[in-house]
């Protein structure tokens, strides 16, 4: 028996929250690591390029899954955005639960989501969708990219400039992200993160390397977000659980950067006893939860990526440590650049919790590096 299969990108984190609410879950993303395997029924590792999911195989399998749990719903996660319209296909198959294609496109085609946010006066960069006569300064992103690989420094690129891409001024400040349950009409806000991008790659400057939450009263210009969004989940009809990033220039001003229309990686920082897992179904049968956190206020949470600096091969000799997550499985190979597992830190001062959380990323890196032969 399975309530649910989550199609996501990563799917470790949901499966998890869901794990912990007493659901039945399987998988299809495209690690299928070992702490997923230990939270499923089953698992289906996804292939997924330039142009997101591989639709047919997907369909494929959540058609095999639906054969052996006919009353099975499904629940996208992260990747689904680049691919809206596989929405309505996968829901001839079976019930689901996500936003709709309507909502998604609404957030993540450009030239609608910033005709939005012009509407109701909120801050986000200049943008172009032709190319500037002076790139100095501008940033290139691709339509429906997520994680920060598809943004790149224009002036960096060479290569014919067509409409999958737009041009976007750089912003310089704190980048953050906000966590939130919607109704279609209405959020409330479950917690606030400040973000981590990644050096370690010249080619992809802009690289999504993890969170750090933060105290909602240490954020300033709380109601300002607040404000921003409920006026975005009432102009697009959001539900479930989402995210905005946005960015706190240097004279203090919040400029939104983009919506995840979908449970952002950041939800298990915030995540106590009860499932956000479960809070997120919950927004599509018309209950709107007021996620009170109940954790220790003071206690900051982090986590960070662990990218292969090179070709890497993960040993049966390998011995993670409990703060490890989305461990990859014995035997694995795991290209440069892509993911290798996530290390997780917790602690009461936000300098203390960064300190832990690098200092953790250095030994898994150094431990795999020791296992190491040739690859």
């Amino acid at each position: 028996m399975a309530d649910y299969l989550i199609i996501a990108r990563s799917g470790r984190a949901l499966a998890a929250s869901a794990n912990r609410a007493g659901y039945k879950v399987c998988v299809a993303d495209c690690f299928t690591d070992e702490d997923t395997i230990s939270f499923s029924e089953s698992v289906f590792q996804l292939q997924y390029n330039n142009d997101g999911f591989v639709e047919e195989e997907l369909l494929c399998h959540a058609r095999e899954i639906i054969s052996q749990y006919p009353n099975i719903k499904l629940v996208p996660g992260s990747g689904i955005e680049f691919k809206p319209e596989l929405i309505s296909k996968l829901s001839e198959l079976a019930p689901v639960v996500c936003n709709n294609k309507e909502s998604i496109l609404a957030v993540k085609e450009p030239h609608v989501f910033f005709k939005m946010l012009k509407k109701n006066t909120i801050a986000y960069p200049d943008v172009s969708f032709n190319k500037p006569d002076s790139l100095k300064g501008y940033l290139i992103k691709k339509n429906m990219g997520i994680g920060g690989v598809h943004v790149n420094w224009a002036e960096q690129i060479n290569f014919e400039f067509d409409s999958d891409y737009y041009f976007q001024k750089y912003v310089s400040g704190v980048v953050y992200s906000v966590l939130f349950l919607a109704n279609g009409t209405k959020a409330n806000l479950v917690g606030f993160n400040q973000q981590f991008q990644s050096n370690e790659f010249t080619d992809m400057p802009f690289l999504y390397q993890g969170a750090v939450s933060l105290s909602q009263k240490s954020v300033g210009q709380k109601e300002i977000v607040k404000n921003i969004v409920n006026t975005i989940v009432k102009e697009t009809g959001l539900m479930g659980l989402c995210g905005i990033d946005y960015i706190v220039n240097e004279s203090g001003k919040v400029v939104v950067l983009e919506v995840n229309p979908r449970p952002p990686a950041t939800f298990e920082l915030h995540e106590t006893q009860r499932s956000l897992f479960a809070a997120h179904i919950a927004c599509f049968t018309g209950n709107l939860i007021d996620y009170n956190q109940d954790r220790n206020k003071l206690l900051y949470r982090a986590y960070a990526i662990l990218y292969a600096k090179e070709n890497c091969f993960i040993s049966d000799k390998v011995e993670w440590s409990d703060w490890v997550k989305d461990r990859p499985q014995a035997g694995k190979r795991i290209p440069i650049k892509f993911p290798v597992c996530t290390v997780h830190a917790r602690e009461n001062s936000l300098d203390k919790v960064k300190a832990m959380l690098f200092n953790r990323l250095h030994q898994v890196e150094t431990m795999i590096a020791a296992t190491q032969n040739s690859v």
